[in-house]
């Protein structure tokens, strides 16, 4: 009898045993379990907030406003006449023109139209990392003939910039009477741009 007894004593001793130490097994797996899944969401936090870091810098890069060039700039002086009417045009590879105050070439900004013994037009290229090939011209109109001296410097899609002075002297190649002069950058220039008018070499 005191041998089942003590048997049966050691038996439950095991069983108690057993149940106490697989809750705490199982505890120090979950525990385990908790600290790998603590681990994952920490490194997707850093993940989401490293892409959404680089999101909000992409949106600021794209808000950036375009580099804005002024392409060309016409100026006149010392016309003996207050209806000089000179005129700075500009045209694109796809033929749209910009000149005499109106401007059909996207992302671009041409100056008021100016008339009188002096005065200053410019064309500014609104979008400028395109690099855009344009060529100019120059539109001289005048009734009678009154000399005019005048200056144009305009930038090539190279990036170079040309300037080119006509002086008041009456001798060629300055302006007498009404003509237009050409100023080839890449783009076609149409033959009628200024009406009336010779070209001057």
């Amino acid at each position: 009898m005191r041998g089942s007894k003590g048997i049966l004593g050691l038996v439950l001793l095991v069983a108690v045993a057993l149940v106490v130490s697989v809750p705490a097994g199982s505890a120090a797996g979950r525990g385990g379990d908790n600290a790998v899944a603590a681990k994952k969401k920490c490194k997707k936090k850093k993940k989401h907030s490293a892409s959404s870091a680089k999101k909000k810098r992409c949106k600021k890069r794209k808000h950036f406003p375009p580099v804005s060039v002024v392409r060309a700039t016409l100026t006149w002086s010392n016309g003996g006449a207050s209806d000089v009417d000179m005129d700075l045009f500009v045209f694109d590879t796809s033929g749209r023109q910009a000149g005499n105050g109106s401007d059909a070439i996207p992302a671009s900004d041409l100056s008021p139209d100016q008339t009188g013994p002096a005065g200053t037009e410019t064309f500014t290229d609104l979008n400028a990392k395109q690099n855009r090939p344009f060529s100019f011209g120059v539109c001289y109109m005048v009734s009678g003939s009154v000399h005019t001296d005048y200056t144009i410097t305009y930038v090539t899609s190279d990036g170079v910039s040309h300037t080119e002075t006509r002086a008041d002297d009456g001798t060629p190649p300055s302006l007498g009477s009404s003509a237009h002069v050409n100023y080839p950058g890449g783009a076609p220039i149409p033959d009628n741009y200024c009406p009336g008018t010779s070209l001057v070499p």
